[in-house]
């Protein structure tokens, strides 16, 4: 979160516009993108391979000779790294910046949007902050607009980070292979 927010407030300082400061819809929607691949590129690909592979992993809990390959996150992210190489951290990385930086721009530029739309319509407000609990829900609502708007990308990219080695499929080929398996198989 600090670093989706600090890079969000960065972008949003280099997109401002002369005369108001503040960056227009646009510039907001940048920002939100920017910040969401930002996000992804430093620290959410990563801790999603690794979650992923956690996740996917089967054993059975009732059978004490059934060891899991993965005992902790630490544990899982030295051995992704250890048998298929540092880059295996960053497998799924583009669609997790596409994910992220939709999910952020329509998250932030919503925000944005419902908060103007909100002073607008309580004149009582203006040149005010908003109560606290209209921020929590205009927040809420524009926080659930994210993810709806990139739950496709969002489960093709889960495919690609599960699999520990793909069969020499690499970058878009292997978008393109889990894309129509899902759509063959689960549309």
């Amino acid at each position: 979160m600090a670093i989706r927010f600090s890079s969000f407030e960065f972008y949003k300082g280099l997109l401002a516009q002369k005369d108001t400061g503040r960056p227009n819809t646009g510039g907001v929607f940048l920002s939100g993108l920017g910040a969401g691949i930002t996000e992804a590129v430093m620290v959410v690909t990563p801790m999603e391979v690794v979650k992923i592979r956690l996740q996917a992993q089967h054993h059975s809990m009732s059978d004490p000779l059934d060891v899991p390959k993965y005992r902790n996150a630490a544990h899982a992210a030295y051995t992704v790294v250890k048998e298929e190489g540092f880059g295996a951290l960053y497998r799924g990385v583009a669609l997790t910046a596409v994910r992220q930086g939709t999910n952020q721009a329509v998250n932030f530029t919503a925000y944005q949007a419902f908060k103007r739309w909100a002073k607008e319509y309580q004149p009582q407000y203006d040149g005010m902050e908003l109560p606290s609990w209209q921020h929590l829900l205009l927040g809420g609502v524009s926080g659930a607009m994210g993810p709806m708007s990139n739950a496709p990308i969002d489960t093709i990219k889960t495919r690609i980070q599960r699999a520990p080695n793909p069969t020499g499929e690499r970058g878009f080929t292997r978008f393109l292979h889990v894309t129509k398996d899902l759509i063959a198989n689960e549309v």
